[in-house]
């Protein structure tokens, strides 16, 4: 049995989301495929999922690393840290799904890859530099945007937050990095049902050995 961390990076609403209907679309059929497997979303937009990185973490960090007097409230943010980071690494899989904003991942999924970036759990540092701790596992990146960011074959295009994603997977130790994009539906909304179809075909396609 497999454990899925689904990280999804789209603001909780009630409007038509095309990353949400793609989302659906891929765990329903992981579901179907896998019905033994551990399936568990969090969202990063949802209060006291990602922790601060801030002026109060820094100086937490600070105390803990020189064994200064910690407050309760500095033993609570450093808990939370923890937490999020262990839970991040327990899982097998991981699937990540946003919408584009701006060429880029919204700020909500930057801010946990950050805080899911802590030496000794996600990467480890060496004389030869660093070192990814996370081999064998997968991700996949679904993700909805307005316009045209990725080739035919695959290749990005302008689309920053996907390379990002990608290369921090990558520098997690993480090489077998899927995508699945519904793309173009603002810029020909005529055929977004065809670009839909194009998306759950790259899902079925990803979801072959998954």
């Amino acid at each position: 049995m497999s454990k899925v961390l689904v990280i999804d990076g789209h603001p909780e609403t009630k409007n038509e989301s095309k990353t949400e209907y793609l989302l659906e679309y891929f765990i329903s059929n992981y579901q179907t495929k896998h019905p033994d497997d551990e399936v568990k979303i969090i969202n990063v937009y949802s209060d006291g999922i990602v922790p601060p990185i801030n002026d109060q973490t820094l100086d937490a960090w600070e105390k803990q690393k020189f064994g200064h007097p910690m407050t309760d409230t500095d033993v609570a943010l450093l808990k939370k840290h923890n937490e999020t980071v262990d839970q991040f690494v327990s899982y097998d899989k991981y699937v990540f799904a946003n919408p584009m904003y701006d060429h880029f991942l919204p700020a909500e999924m930057k801010e946990y890859l950050d805080v899911v970036s802590v030496p000794h759990k996600t990467i480890k540092y060496t004389a030869n530099g660093p070192v990814g701790l996370l081999e064998g596992k997968k991700a996949l990146h679904i993700q909805a945007a307005g316009g045209f960011y990725h080739t035919n074959n695959g290749e990005i295009e302008r689309d920053f937050g996907d390379a990002y994603l990608r290369d921090m997977m990558h520098f997690y130790g993480i090489s077998d990095v899927s995508g699945a994009y519904i793309e173009g539906a603002d810029f020909d909304p005529e055929h977004a049902e065809d670009f839909k179809a194009v998306a759950r075909q790259q899902v079925d396609d990803v979801l072959t050995d998954f």
